[in-house]
């Protein structure tokens, strides 16, 4: 603030680089939480400086926040007509955090491609040598063979799955992986957590009692069977259980968070503080453990030190809005008497009561003339805030209203919201679908940046540009093709795809025959495998099949319906 003459105080913003210098300064004192407070506010002021985006991305990659920093990379990556080769490195120690060792290999490629004598060529260059030596990269993730490496990444696809509301899909890829590997512990565990979560109690209880005949001390399997227990009604036997987990040492990140959401369930709210402050060591910017352990404080009747850790999250980030409520009952409730479920869950989402209260004012929000909603839209942040957090809601319905309201917007915060859903991995792939065409509708620049089917991807809507609309069902193939191309082999074999379908769609005359789901997937199939070939690519038909799970006939029947339109060379016999 500065004072005129007359006395009156007149406020001032900063520019970006006075916050840029700020948070080097946090920086220097490793003040983590300070920096990244300062550096959020150069990044608000100028998100397509590549320095600011940059310096962000880097401190959430300290963090361990990888998602995150990766979608700042990404959007950066969107903003510039040439992407800063420090995306690349930075976007590799991304998706080594993330447990992704083939896109932190490609990423480190990408970067000495593009700046190899860089400023990070030999870190790039050493860590390249890392990931391509077994035994260091067994000393370093524990991970040791091909099988290893793959029930790993099936792991991770699952859990995102299961955090987009994607059930079915999650236990149908643990189930194939579990056909391949029977005997792999870490797919039967995932497998247990799926079923429970599917409703699925008695599959899900099948196996974690088998894992622990062979294992005791197996603490997933154990926490499985204690939450069937708690639903069951039967709380005794849960205690019981989670008092011999508790004799266990030396968990591991995800076995500690386990055993401290059982804690939590089973209003064991000291012991969980405990465990939490175990996961806390590991991980201490993680959301999820933030708020697990203002939970366990705050239950404790010690608001004041439950304020403690939402403050924390809203300095990492601002526009938390969860962060925000849970702060805001700490400050006006009265811990010791309010113990109430309706206010708090163990979840990292408001409850079902806020939920609704916020969906009512969005609501009677809309109601307004859109140039007074415009208006809104633009001057309160705290209103943006609030609609991306309904996108984050886990009803589809919700999510695609909110998905659509942003798109009439049609602005710059628009676009880099719709941009940002696209790289969230705890949000559903037929949404990211929809979000393509409205970036495509605004004339957003392509690439889209997005992580699809599992995989970070760029993706092209104008594959196949057509005169007319093609029905939803040959839409869904081009979408599908796009989805399992992209990211796993070179863009040109996609366009090559999209050409030959696009032939055959010619070939029709807007006469189009029905297709079913099925058909869809194989069709895609076919395109994939047509296209790889007329790239000079070495693929079989069994390869393919395994990827898209189509069977050999489905796949057969469409490679000779799209073959005559292809131009590739001749098929190997």
């Amino acid at each position: 603030m500065k004072t005129n003459k007359t006395g009156k105080v007149i406020p001032f913003s900063q520019n970006a680089t006075f916050y840029m210098k700020r948070g080097a300064k946090e920086l220097e004192k490793n003040d983590l939480i300070a920096a990244i407070a300062k550096y959020r506010e150069a990044y608000e002021r100028a998100p397509e400086d590549p320095e600011i985006a940059i310096a962000l991305a880097e401190i959430l990659s300290q963090m361990q926040r990888f998602e995150e920093s990766n979608r700042i990379l990404f959007q950066l990556m969107a903003d510039s007509w040439e992407t800063p080769p420090e995306c690349h490195f930075g976007l590799a120690c991304n998706y080594f955090g993330l447990q992704d060792y083939d896109s932190a290999a490609d990423s480190l490629e990408d970067y000495l491609e593009a700046e190899p004598d860089g400023v990070f060529a030999a870190d790039a260059e050493d860590f390249l040598d890392l990931i391509d030596d077994d035994a260091a990269m067994f000393e370093t993730t524990g991970l040791k063979t091909d099988d290893d490496y793959e029930d790993n990444a099936v792991c991770h696809f699952a859990r995102s799955l299961l955090a987009s509301g994607d059930v079915d899909y999650a236990v149908e890829e643990l189930e194939h992986r579990q056909s391949e590997a029977p005997k792999s512990v870490k797919i039967r565990e995932q497998l247990a957590i799926a079923y429970f979560v599917a409703n699925k109690r008695d599959e899900a209880k099948q196996i974690a009692n088998a894992i622990l005949s062979e294992d005791p001390a197996n603490v997933l399997a154990s926490s499985t069977l204690a939450l069937a227990e708690i639903e069951e009604g039967n709380r005794l036997a849960a205690n019981a259980r989670l008092d011999e987990m508790m004799k266990l040492r030396s968990l591991e990140a995800e076995e500690l968070h386990s055993l401290a959401v059982l804690q939590l369930d089973l209003d064991r709210f000291s012991d969980a503080e405990k465990t939490l402050s175990q996961l806390l060591r590991i991980l201490p910017y993680d959301e999820n453990v933030l708020h697990k352990s203002g939970y366990a404080r705050f239950m404790q009747g010690d608001s004041d030190g439950a304020k403690a850790f939402y403050q924390k999250l809203l300095r990492i980030d601002p526009h938390d809005t969860v962060a925000k409520y849970y702060l805001n009952q700490c400050r006006h409730a009265d811990a010791a008497a309010k113990r109430s479920s309706a206010k708090w869950i163990i979840p990292y989402q408001v409850p079902f009561g806020e939920a609704f209260r916020r969906l009512n004012h969005i609501n009677r929000m809309l109601a307004q003339p859109h140039e007074e909603l415009y208006r809104v839209w633009t001057e309160d942040g705290a209103f943006r805030d609030q609609i991306v957090w309904a996108t984050t809601l886990s009803d589809l319905r919700v999510k695609k209203s909110m998905l659509s309201l942003v798109f009439t917007f049609g602005d710059e915060y628009a676009e880099r919201i719709l941009r940002d859903y696209l790289l969230r991995t705890d949000q559903p792939d037929e949404l990211k679908r929809a979000v393509f065409g409205m970036l495509k509708h605004l004339g957003a620049a392509e690439p889209f940046m997005a992580y699809l089917n599992g995989r970070w991807i760029k993706g092209r809507v104008s594959l196949l540009e057509l005169d007319y609309k093609m029905p939803p069902s040959y839409e869904g193939v081009m979408q599908l093709l796009m989805q399992y191309m992209l990211g796993n082999c070179r863009e040109e074999c996609a366009t090559e795809a999209a050409n030959i379908f696009r032939r055959y769609v010619e070939s029709l005359k807007q006469k189009f025959p029905r297709i079913s789901a099925a058909q869809e997937i194989s069709f895609a199939a076919a395109l994939e495998y047509l296209g790889r070939l007329a790239c000079g690519e070495t693929v079989t038909e069994e390869e393919i099949g395994e990827i898209y799970r189509v069977t050999k006939l489905r796949l057969r029947n469409a490679v000779l319906k799209l073959k005559p339109f292809a131009t590739a060379p001749e098929e190997p016999t």
